[in-house]
């Protein structure tokens, strides 16, 4: 998948990967900065709608690993408009900006 729509946003992945990887944010120029922050914040609310899905009770914390294993491919599609890869990414980059935050 070479490509991510979340929020509205569409994304390269390749290109995200690359400023990701970018060593200090220094090396990030003002546009790569703009675009590493929407990512970053599109790929949270979005992370927090897929949670949602798995557990409407927002009282009731759900760690990421009840999230994986909750994801329904029918549910994603009826209520995001998002198959179960493009899930699986936005988490697997929510693990990876938000780390224990999330668990």
């Amino acid at each position: 998948m070479d490509s991510l729509t979340i929020q509205g946003n569409a994304y390269d992945i390749n290109e995200i990967e690359r400023i990701v990887n970018s060593l200090t944010k220094a090396e990030r120029i003002v546009f790569d900065l703009d675009m590493y922050k929407r990512f970053r914040n599109d790929i949270y609310e979005t992370y927090k709608q897929i949670r949602h899905i798995c557990n409407p009770r927002a009282c009731e914390k759900t760690t990421l690993e009840t999230v994986k294993k909750s994801l329904r491919e029918h549910w994603l599609e009826h209520y995001l408009n998002m198959n179960l890869t493009e899930a699986h990414i936005v988490i697997e980059y929510a693990e990876r900006f938000f780390g224990l935050a999330i668990k």
